[in-house]
């Protein structure tokens, strides 16, 4: 249950962070670039990113306070496994995790879950709802499969933030590219 524990590690990630919340944005060329030998992503300066120390999360995107009242930070994680030793392809790894949002997730909601193509790579897109406490968030995610490794990237809102947030968030992480 090695996925059961990187989704809970990634959930905790997204849970730690209280903050605020900025949407707008600076012009595109100004947008700072994450780039590793496995893959790159581009994402405003305000977006400030904070390494994890969580077993496979690379690095964790967080907004802003939008006022001295906003106790959640709207962010963007990327959570990388190796899945070497297992028999998942997209298709079961997207099961196996739809299965534990739900199961493990307080008041889980699917929205949406679809195959699409993210420049050139197949990828599946899962947009759900869960509660933590009195809090209702909202997430859009993307899994990839490759070279051994499942990369979960994930945008968290909280619910009633989602569509000021979208359209960043959006380009974030279609700015996405595997190498």
């Amino acid at each position: 249950m090695k996925n059961l524990y990187i989704l809970t590690t990634a959930f905790l990630l997204i849970l730690s962070a209280s903050c605020d919340s900025t949407t707008e944005t600076v012009s595109k060329d100004e947008w700072l670039t994450i780039e590793t030998e496995e893959y790159s992503l581009q994402h405003p300066k305000e977006w400030k990113q904070e390494k994890q120390q969580q077993m496979g999360t690379e690095f964790m995107l967080m907004t802003s306070r939008t006022s001295a009242l906003d106790e959640f930070k709207e962010n963007i994680n990327l959570v990388v496994q190796d899945i070497s030793n297992t028999n998942l392809d997209l298709e079961k790894y997207t099961a196996i995790s739809e299965e534990q949002i739900m199961e493990g997730m307080e008041n889980a909601e699917m929205i949406s879950s679809e195959r699409t193509k993210k420049h050139g790579e197949t990828a599946q897109q899962i947009i759900y709802t869960a509660s933590y406490g009195k809090r209702k968030l909202k997430f859009e995610q993307y899994y990839w499969i490759k070279n051994s490794k499942a990369f979960i990237l994930t945008m968290t809102c909280e619910a009633d933030q989602f569509d000021t947030y979208k359209k960043v968030g959006e380009e974030i992480l279609e700015s996405f590219r595997l190498k």
